[in-house]
């Protein structure tokens, strides 16, 4: 993903990296990660964490400077850190591979009720029938993947209380995200992640049947301590919007007011 530009360069402000690693191996050992954590900071200006199989953490940013207090911060680290713990990558390409196999089980058995000789209108109406198979089995994946974010929601609530953080904090962000306006366009975090009324319902429900602690840390100095540093040496991401590939109608002119004929030319 790097080699073709997929990805945001790293961050390499370490006192800002040194606090999120911190923060990160203090709640995945308080979780039931077996593998070791591998975190890397992204520079980019949008409110998105993910987790990649195997105990990647990436953490972008922009999350860093939407989070106000370090509960909430700790809270989404831990949904992340759910979704590894709980293998829901692995299982998840395992739906995959059973979905594509059906669908070319499929394919297959068309061929052999239909003698491998079809008519146009069969070839379209088989068409039609794959392409809307397709879109069942996609929404079966969906299915499977809202299971998954419910799952993860329950476990990093249980995480962020056993490493000490107050599991509030996750649906104070998650509750803030969604009430701003155009969230779902804008929000990576939530373009991927949901925010159905139902699972903030169901986080809370969850934080309600954990013990009482009377030490959860909600805020810390040195959470406030790297949004400081953070702010001090953030600079806009890379890529400057007028330098990006863009579709021009009509040639460029050397004049300020170019007069175009009919071909196009100035």
């Amino acid at each position: 993903m790097k080699v073709y530009g997929l990805m945001p360069p790293n961050w390499q402000d370490d006192k800002v990296r040194e606090y999120v690693e911190k923060l990160a191996q203090e709640i995945a050992g308080h979780s039931d990660l077996r593998v070791p954590l591998n975190l890397t900071l992204l520079h980019s200006q949008e409110i998105n964490a993910f987790m990649l199989p195997g105990g990647y953490l990436f953490v972008n940013t922009g999350l860093l400077e939407k989070a106000e207090t370090e509960s909430e911060l700790a809270g989404v680290i831990a949904h992340e850190i759910s979704h590894a713990a709980a293998r829901h990558g692995h299982r998840l390409m395992t739906r995959v591979t059973i979905a594509n196999i059906a669908y070319q089980a499929a394919q297959v058995a068309a061929l052999i009720f239909t003698g491998g000789a079809a008519g146009v209108g069969t070839y379209y109406a088989l068409q039609y029938g794959f392409y809307g198979l397709g879109m069942v089995l996609e929404l079966t994946l969906l299915g499977v993947s809202r299971e998954f974010e419910e799952e993860a929601d329950q476990l990093g609530a249980q995480y962020a209380w056993r490493a000490g953080y107050d599991p509030r904090g996750f649906i104070t962000f998650f509750d803030k995200m969604a009430a701003e306006e155009g969230y779902v366009r804008s929000i990576s975090f939530f373009r991927t992640h949901p925010p159905f009324y139902e699972r903030i319902i169901a986080t809370f429900s969850e934080v309600e049947y954990l013990p009482r602690k009377a030490d959860l840390k909600f805020d810390s100095t040195r959470f406030q301590d790297m949004k400081r540093q953070l702010k001090s040496v953030l600079k806009p991401a890379p890529g400057d919007p007028k330098k990006q590939p863009n579709l021009r109608r009509f040639p460029e002119c050397d004049d300020e007011e170019p007069s175009r004929s009919k071909t196009g030319e100035c």
